[in-house]
């Protein structure tokens, strides 16, 4: 929960490559675009005061479901938006409808749509002005009616074997009635007496669920120890995943248990947000993060972005995508050929005595890349 080119011939080369408020649940903005006010790539799609995160495709790829923090409203709750696939105006905003909502902070995150309209996400509420919720859950509605959901399982849980999960982020459809997520370890930290608090978030486990079950079990995959990064890939009986601290990703087997290396980037930098669609991978490599065995919190990454690698399966072959900051929990296009992903900018800040310093924004943009 959220509170708090490269060069133009290496996109175009990428292209040629990849081939509300709380009284109505829905709101309609204008929507006489379906074109970004700056057509130049790669395209930014929203800007918004607040933070634009965790883009998801609809499966026919028209349009593009994300979460959006309301800035400047009471609660500044976090509602799920629509926009077009080639960017534009706001088709839809939804928001929670909880009772007594004008005195809490709703968030609506990591949508996952299915092909038959069904939306999965993670649910939460807080009192206002928390910096940890006090509900939250995954919850299954639809794409046409979000607000309107069932509850499939309470966060946090405790997987079995023991261990606690505090959050969950990354979640897709694994077949027609199964998902599969990641479970992560919230911290909430303040740097200094008189900074901010500020959420880290670092993976724990790669974990499925069907959601049909009475009731809903979840189901760790094993050998997905601090994983940084889950998805599906071309059956129901396959997955992809990433470990903290590893610049590999792995390909699971769920009925034999059989592991495989998909792609070892190595000196490139760690991977993880990995994302198969076809026989491409799309994943976060290097940039700023790092992997620590902490005292307090255990092995735990901190992440603020790096760069995009795309990676055709049948190949090997990898092209980086470089965008204008550091790119986070991207999603490649259900055709393959583009990709939408968070987009951080670098900040950098000099001093007197002639240096200086580069830190990472914290509040992130969407962007696309090549062609839905």
């Amino acid at each position: 929960m959220t509170f708090g080119h490269n060069e133009s011939a290496r996109l175009l080369a990428l292209v040629a490559a990849l081939g509300c408020g709380h009284t109505e649940p829905f709101s309609a903005p204008p929507f006489d675009r379906d074109q970004p006010f700056d057509p130049t790539p790669p395209v930014r799609l929203t800007l918004n005061r607040g933070p634009d995160l965790q883009p998801a495709w609809l499966p026919d790829g028209s349009a593009i479901l994300y979460s959006t923090q309301l800035v400047g409203i009471r609660g500044n709750d976090v509602c799920l938006a629509r926009l077009p696939a080639t960017g534009g105006s706001q088709r839809q905003l939804s928001c929670a409808l909880t009772p007594n909502s004008i005195n809490l902070t709703d968030a609506l995150e990591s949508a996952a749509p299915a092909a038959d309209g069904r939306l999965a996400y993670v649910a939460a509420t807080s009192s206002i002005g928390a910096v940890v919720p006090d509900s939250q859950s995954i919850v299954l509605g639809s794409v046409s009616d979000p607000v309107t959901r069932q509850q499939l399982h309470s966060v946090p849980y405790t997987i079995p074997g023991g261990r606690l999960h505090l959050g969950v982020s990354q979640i897709h459809w694994l077949g027609p009635n199964r998902l599969v997520f990641l479970g992560e370890a919230v911290t909430v930290r303040k740097p200094c007496k008189f900074c901010p608090p500020d959420t880290l978030r670092s993976g724990l486990d790669a974990v499925w669920l069907n959601v049909d079950g009475t009731p809903v079990t979840l189901h760790a995959i094993a050998g997905t120890d601090y994983a940084s990064g889950v998805s599906p890939g071309a059956s129901e009986d396959e997955v992809y995943y990433t470990l903290n601290g590893d610049a590999r990703v792995y390909r699971k087997q769920l009925s034999t248990g059989d592991v495989t290396v998909a792609h070892d980037f190595g000196p490139a930098g760690f991977a993880r947000d990995v994302h198969v669609v076809g026989t491409r991978m799309a994943v976060v490599v290097g940039g700023r993060v790092a992997f620590t065995v902490d005292s307090s919190l255990g092995p735990t990454q901190w992440d603020s972005g790096g760069a995009v690698h795309v990676v055709n399966l049948q190949d090997g072959t990898d092209m980086p995508v470089d965008g204008p900051g550091l790119l986070r929990r991207h999603q490649l296009s259900p055709s393959g050929t583009g990709i939408v992903a968070e987009v951080y900018p670098l900040n950098i800040v000099g001093f007197l005595d002639g240096t200086a310093d580069t830190t990472v924004n914290k509040v992130g943009d969407l962007y696309s890349f090549g062609q839905p």
